[in-house]
Order: structure tokens, then sequence, then C-alpha cells
């Protein structure tokens, strides 16, 4: 007890005055586990060795109502006959006289040796044995007696009147017995037998023990019991840390269990009027008992200083008492004016500890309220359990519809198949008739939302018979019901105007730049949330297949972030698809698979949500082109979702397995997909060929298998529409012409497609229309320009990786690139570009992409003249005498804007 030197001290010295004639009283006070005890077992140490005479009593919360049940201790502790039995006297006689000749046999046994009396936790004694020890303490001040008691310093109770007769002794000496600091607890741990813990450890260990003496030998013992090499030390459940608290707890007063559980429910909502009422109990009371407990260390001030110490406590208490805790706690913070979000924490905690809030009227309305709190602070798992546990306890068919259209909502954020399920319910009601009106726009904003077009324009016909119902005269009246032609608003934006009116029209014509600025202006400016996402996902979608890729990856990038922010998982997939898509249209095919398997990461495992054909189908086009046919081969064996082909994403799933399909030679399988996703389109009103042109799709296939008119009708098809006048859709279209044109025609129309898909930004289909064009010039015998084009689509899809478009170009191309990968060393290709100044770098990795000199004048804004200098420069410079021979590893290293 080395760290106890002082209070040791002063014990030995109130002994050595016993033993010279004077008569002592010694109080220990201390917290449960701070050494009162141990000092006890010090000082009989000290009387076993000695010629004292001692006798020792314990007092119990067991023995608390047996009478006399200390003294009796004392008694048998005695030699036997020299002290008197002790009885409890019959109803209406007085013991004092008892209490006398007990006090005179205690005096007879001092006189020959000095006499030791000692009472371990004297505040636990019975009512008529304190009398007995206040008779000792008012009549021993002669005698060779030393009486030492221990208690608690902030125990209230029946020995009030026992401590007031300590106090006005005057040779009674108190001994505080205070926590370890953390220079204690150091030393301790440092004394102690077996391994020291680390510094930062021997902290951590005082933090937990909060410097009681008691708990931090358990927590020493059960770091050195512990095997090694397991990781961050913590107490075992039920482990020698555990059985300490405990024990404090016992020794501290009784209930003091069920107010250590009572403290962590009530957490930060503490106060001694709140605790009482749980347990009911005196609120003086309670703040008498944290008091007690703060001393000892198991609280710092109301709270738990440590998890470890809550835990060990909260094991120890069954469920359903906590669960009525929290139930009481919910009822008042409630009453209290306390917040919704605060509130609902204890109504879920005490559901999942199998409690039941179902007869707390209010329960509903709170756990409602605190969803969109949790939302804001972005804590959508709590959210969505509030929401589930209030759909539990609502007997209104209405409300509970309601409630679930907003789970639905919740839940995207996390879990894309869950939140499609919610929606199961409210459609129900919706066709046998008994879904409110106000519900419905709400349900079908996320059916679009999820891609259910079908499902939504079902709930849109519903609007919009209510809507005509309601009209007078029965006149079709604005709403939601009012548009036909794109349910999904892929390709249409709704600006709210601040009048109250909105307008809404589609992202073309001689206006689609300024709807453009207003889509990216709109997702620059819109607080991303549930009630927003729908829209923000129609203006990226307008960005998207307006022709601006370029702008709607920005807007991606940023959506990702903030649905990062907001900790939603399938919103960052929901966003990572969509940029996955932009890049695949912007021909970025290792980024585009990279985001795509970035949006499936987002999602939970085993998730049966038709969104995951979004993602998924990038995956197959982008490997699909990479020439990664076994990876695609493995992914469509996959099975989906049974609503995937009822939703949009559908769509792109059987696009993108048609195109695979055609890659693998299986034409008739490929051209059943393109003509399904034409069918579903055409029959959800989405038929729009800069979203899905699937026309283009299958007159290619048809093409291949002879069907020319057909295909040729098909293409016509797509002329009509008004995407055909986007470039990506034109570009597409005019190459599909030209293959049933005559070859003078046909050279004019690739030539347009070419400039149309240069402004597209897709290279990949740009490639394709050059390898057309340079087969074209081939068969109307002009070799040398259409092998300079071929050489250019050749490295367009090499640049994009497009393996498979590149073998398709021109294997021979593809067999020399192997070899000269195989032959010539990285350094040495290297050396090419170093060999040559920048002005000619610019000039040979234009030619080498085959555009001609007079093409490459016009990008670098220099002359012909120029052009055929520095290529003759860059000849000699690699000893190659033609075009042709120059490397196909030539890197475009700076803007072709610049001049030379």
């Amino acid at each position: 007890m080395a760290e106890r030197e002082p209070e040791v001290q002063a014990l030995r010295t109130a002994l050595d005055e016993c033993r010279y004639g004077a008569a002592r009283i010694v109080l220990i006070e201390g917290a449960a586990g701070c050494g009162k005890s141990e000092l006890i077992d010090t000082l009989a140490e000290w009387t076993d060795a000695g010629e004292d005479r001692a006798l020792r009593a314990f007092g119990s919360p067991a023995e608390r109502d047996l009478p006399l049940g200390l003294i009796q201790q004392l008694v048998a502790d005695a030699p036997a006959g020299e002290l008197p039995e002790v009885r409890t006297p019959p109803d209406g006689w007085s013991q004092v006289s008892a209490m006398r000749e007990f006090q005179t046999a205690l005096e007879r046994l001092s006189t020959a040796t000095p006499l030791v009396v000692s009472v371990d936790d004297v505040h636990h004694a019975d009512s008529a044995s304190l009398c007995y020890l206040q008779h000792i303490v008012r009549h021993s001040r002669s005698t060779r007696m030393l009486l030492v008691f221990t208690a608690p310093p902030h125990q209230a109770g029946q020995d009030a009147s026992f401590r007031t007769e300590l106090l006005r002794s005057r040779n009674v000496r108190r001994i505080r017995l205070r926590r370890l600091s953390a220079e204690g607890s150091r030393r301790v741990a440092a004394g102690s037998p077996g391994p020291t813990p680390c510094e930062a450890l021997s902290a951590e260990f005082h933090t937990i023990s909060g410097g009681n003496p008691l708990l931090l030998r358990a927590l020493l013992e059960e770091y050195r019991s512990a095997p090694t090499g397991t990781g961050a030390f913590r107490p075992e459940q039920g482990g020698l840390f555990a059985q300490a608290v405990l024990t404090c707890l016992l020794h501290s007063g009784p209930h003091m269990l069920d107010l250590g559980a009572a403290l962590a429910v009530l957490g930060d909502g503490y106060t001694p009027e709140r605790a009482g009422r749980l347990l009911e109990v005196p609120a003086v009371a309670v703040a008498q008992s944290v008091a007690s407990l703060a001393a000892s260390g198991i609280l710092d001030g109301h709270r738990f200083p440590h998890p470890h110490t809550e835990t060990a406590i909260l094991d120890q208490v069954p469920a359903d008492v906590l669960a009525s805790l929290h139930l009481g706690t919910a009822e008042l913070l409630h009453l209290a004016g306390e917040s919704a979000r605060a509130v609902s924490g204890h109504l879920l905690a005490a559901a999942r500890l199998g409690g039941s809030p179902a007869d707390v009227p209010w329960a509903v309305d709170v756990l409602r309220e605190a969803t969109e709190d949790l939302l804001t602070h972005q804590d959508p798992a709590r959210a969505t359990n509030a929401l589930e546990l209030a759909h539990e306890l609502s007997h209104d068919e209405q409300q509970r519809a309601d409630i679930k259209i907003r789970l639905a909502a919740v839940t995207w954020r996390v879990n894309p198949g869950r939140a499609e399920k919610h929606l199961s319910a409210p459609l129900a009601m919706l066709r046998s008739g008994r879904l409110a009106a106000e519900r419905l726009a709400p349900l079908a904003e996320l059916l679009t939302c999820q891609g259910r077009i079908a499902e939504a324009a079902e709930v849109r016909a519903q609007i919009l018979r209510v809507s005509v119902a309601s009209e007078p005269g029965g006149h079709e009246g604005p709403g939601y019901g009012s548009r036909t032609d794109d349910p999904a608003g892929a390709l249409h934006l709704r600006i709210d105007h601040p009048g109250g009116h909105g307008e809404e029209r589609p992202m073309a014509g001689s206006d689609g730049a300024a709807w453009t600025t207003a889509a990216e202006r709109f997702l620059r400016t819109t607080v991303l949330s549930d009630d927003t996402l729908e829209p923000v996902m129609r203006a990226l979608r307008s960005l998207i297949y307006s022709g601006n890729p370029e702008r709607a990856a920005v807007c991606c990038r940023e959506l990702i972030a903030e649905a990062q922010r907001q900790n939603a998982l399938a919103w960052q997939a929901l966003f990572s698809s969509a940029l996955a898509t932009v890049l695949l249209r912007l021909s970025d095919l290792h980024a585009a698979e990279e985001y795509a398997r970035r949006a499936l990461d987002c999602l939970p495992e085993q998730s049966s949500s038709a969104f995951i054909g979004s993602p998924t189908a990038t995956l197959i086009r982008a490997r699909t082109l990479m020439g990664d046919h076994a990876a695609v081969a493995r992914q469509l064996r996959q099975p989906v979702a049974d609503t995937l082909f009822k939703s949009t994403h559908g769509l792109s799933y059987l696009r993108a397995r048609g195109l695979y399909l055609i890659a693998t030679h299986q034409l008739h399988a490929a051209l059943g997909d393109f003509l399904e996703a034409g069918r579903l389109a055409r029959s959800w009103g989405m038929d729009r060929p800069a979203m899905l042109p699937w026309r283009t799709d299958a007159a290619e296939t048809l093409f291949r298998l002879g069907e020319t008119q057909r295909a040729k009708a098909l293409v016509d098809q797509q002329f009509t529409d008004p995407d055909a006048r986007k470039p990506w859709v034109r570009g597409i279209s005019l190459r599909l012409r030209a293959v049933t044109s005559d070859p003078r025609r046909r050279l004019s129309l690739l030539n347009q497609s070419v400039d149309e898909l240069s402004r597209s930004g897709d290279r990949v289909e740009l490639a394709r229309s050059l390898a057309a064009l340079g087969r074209s010039l081939r068969a109307t015998g002009e070799p040398s320009r259409a092998d300079a084009v071929i050489r250019r689509a050749w490295n367009l899809a090499r640049e994009c990786g497009a393996e498979s478009l590149r073998e398709e170009i021109c294997p021979e191309l593809n067999r020399q690139d192997r070899m000269r990968e195989r032959i010539v060393p990285a350094e040495c290709r290297v050396d090419v570009d170093t060999k040559l100044s920048d002005s000619e770098r610019r000039v040979a990795t234009l030619a080498a992409s085959g555009y001609t000199n007079r093409e490459i004048s016009l990008k670098l804004h220099i002359t012909v003249s120029t052009v055929e200098q520095h290529l003759t420069r860059v000849y000699r410079k690699l000893n190659i005498t033609r075009r042709q021979d120059l490397p196909v590893d030539l890197q475009l290293t700076f803007s072709t804007a610049e001049a030379v």
C-alpha cells in the first residue's frame, strides 16, 4: 500500500496511542473500491502480530434488517463468555441496560490489553446495532480501546445519527481515502507483478478505472492474463473488471445497479428528478447516490468515464428492464419538450430490446418528425429505422401508405432493392382504389426515380382521372397526367419560377443550348435531398443526352461528393453509374468500367434492385469494346432482378447485351434484344434515340443478316425523330444510311457522319465511321487516303482501349503493334519522342492518326507547306520514307488548338 502511506501512518499512530492508554476512534471514509477494507486488513495484521485483542464485524446490505446482527458478530469474535449475549428486547422494553452491560464488558476486556474493535461498512449496519455502537462511542473516552469504522463519504440513511455522534467526539480522527491520481495509477501498474503496460495503456487504465484501486487492479490482472498478439486490450464480458464494477456498486448503497442502468439510458438527459421518476425514488437520494458513484470513479459527474464501465453494468440488466427505462425516458423527454430526434432514439432502443411503444399515442408522429431531423444530420440508417417503427405502430391505412412512400424515398439513399419493395403496398392500395389522391403524386415521382415507368404511368393515369373528375364540367385540368411523350423525363427539364408556375420543355431545338445552361445551373444551385433527387436526375439526364457529356461529367462528380458527405451510399451508386454512362459516351472505357464497378460496390450484397441493371449495362458495354468477352459472359450469367425489364434500367441492359451478342456473332439473339428494347421504349412513351438508338442497333444487325430493306426502314424511321438533329444520333444514323447508298453518295454520307461524331465527343463511334469511310475510299480507288483514314480510326480505337474494335478495323495494324511491343523496348519507344521537336511531334502524331496534310494545317493553323517540311524532317530523323511507317504509339501530348 505504498500509494496509501499517509493514511496508513495515521492509522498506526491511532493504534500506538491506544496502546499507551488513550481511547481513540477512527472513521475511514472512502468510496467503494478505494481501499477501506484493505486498510482494515492492515490493522488486523498489526493486532495479530502484537498483544492487542481485536474484535471485527462487517456490515452487509443483506443483514441490514437483521436486528443486532452486527453486534452479534462482535460477540462471536470474542472469547466465549467474555461478552454478554445480545437480544432484541420485547416491545416496550428499553435496551439501555443491555447496552451498558455490553459497554462494561468491552472496558473489562481492554483493561489487560488494548482492545481494537473494527466495523467495516458500518453504513450497512442494522439500526439496533448502530444504537449499540453509538453508546460505545459516547462512553469509551477513558479506556484503552481503538474503534475503527469504515463508510463511504456520501452515504445517507439510518446511520445519520451515528455519524453525528462521531462528529461530536473530540478523539475521532477521519481518514479520507481518495482515488489515485494518474501518477499514482502509473506507479501501481509499474509496481504490480507481471508485464507492465505501456505508458499510453497505463493512462487508458487510469481513465477506465477513474483512479479506483480495485478497478485498476482488476484491469491489470485481466491485461496480464490476456493472450498476447490479440490487438487492442479490452476487458472481457463478465471478467474481473466487470465483477469489480459490480462489487463497487454493491458496496456503494442499495439499488445502485438500477441507478447505473438509468444513468446509461438517460445519458445527457439526466437530471436527479428524471432519474428519480424512472426509479420511483426521491431526487435527493438519486443525487447522493450519484455523488457516491462519482467518488468511487465509476462515474465522472453523471456520465461513465469509459464505455467499458457502462457495458459492465448494462450486461447485468435484463432486456425488459432496459426497454422499460427507455420507454420511461422517452415519455419524460417528450413531456419536457426535448427534440423528436432525442425522444425517437429511446423509442427505437426500447423496440430493439423487445419493448413495445404501441401504447404511446404520440410515438408515430414523433418518429416521423425525427426522420427529417436525422436526415438533416446525415443519418439515413436511423431515419429508416424510425420510419419502419412508425409504420409498425400505425393503425391508419392511409398513414401507413404515406409512411411506406416516405420509406421508399429515404431507403433509396442506402438500399435501392428495399426501396423498391416499400412501394408494393401503396401500389396494391392504388389498384384496389383505396389510395388517397394526395399520395398519388409522390408515388409517381418515386416510381419514375426508380425507373419503373410502366407503374409510374399507371399512377399518372389515376392522377389524370382524379384531375378530370375535379374540374368543373369534367374538362382535363393541369397536372401530372398531362404528359405522355416522355414519362421518364429523360430529355425534359422543369424549371420552377418565383411566381409559382413551372415550365417544362424538351432539350432539343433552337433553344436547346439555353435549356442546357438551365439544367447545369439547376444542378449547381439545388440542394440534394430526397425531394430533389428526381428533378436532379432529370436535369442530369438532360445534360448527358443533349450533347454535353463533358459538363455532365463535372456535375456527376460534384453530386458523388455530396452523396458521400450525406453518407448516402445508394446515391453514390446512382451518380457513379451516371458518370460511368457519361464516360462511356466519351469513350473513356477504363474509367467507365471503374465507375460502374464503384456503383455496384456501393450497393448491399445480394441486392435485388432493378437499378443494378444500369451500372451492369455499362460494365458489359465497356468490357465488350475492350475485348474482354469472357468477363462479359460471366456477368451475363449473374441473375438479375425480376423487375429489371419492367424498368428503364432494363433498356440499358438489353442494349448492352445485344451489343455483346453482335460482337460474338450471335446476330439473331442480338436482334431480339434490340427489338424488345424498342418495344418497351415505345410502350412507355420514351422512344428517344438520344437515349436508346435501338433502330440503328437493329439495322446494323439486319444488314449483317442480309435483310437490307428492313434495316433501311429502321434507319429512315430514326431520321424522322427530333433527336436526329443531335450530332451523336445523326452521326450514327448517317453511317447506317450510307450502307444502302451508292458508292459516291456513301462517301458523302460517311464524311457527314464523321463531322457530326467529331462534335459529339464519342470517339468510339467516330472510329467506326472513320473505318467505314476508309473502307469506302478503298472501294472507290483511293488506297492512300483510305490507309490514312483507317489508321486514324485504328488509333482512335487504341486511345479508347477498344481492343475488339481495333481488331475489327485493321487486324494487320494490330499484329504490327503487338510485334512492336515485343521487339522494341519501351526505352526505345520513348526515344522516338525525344528525337522530335514539339512541332514535329504534333504534326507526326496527327499524320500517324490518319489526318491529311490539309487537315493537319487546319488543326494546327499552319500552312500545308509547313506541314510537308515538318514531315520531311520527321522521316529523316526516324529513318522512314512514308507516313504509313510512322510509329503507331506516337502520343498526342499537346493541344491541337495550339499553333506550331
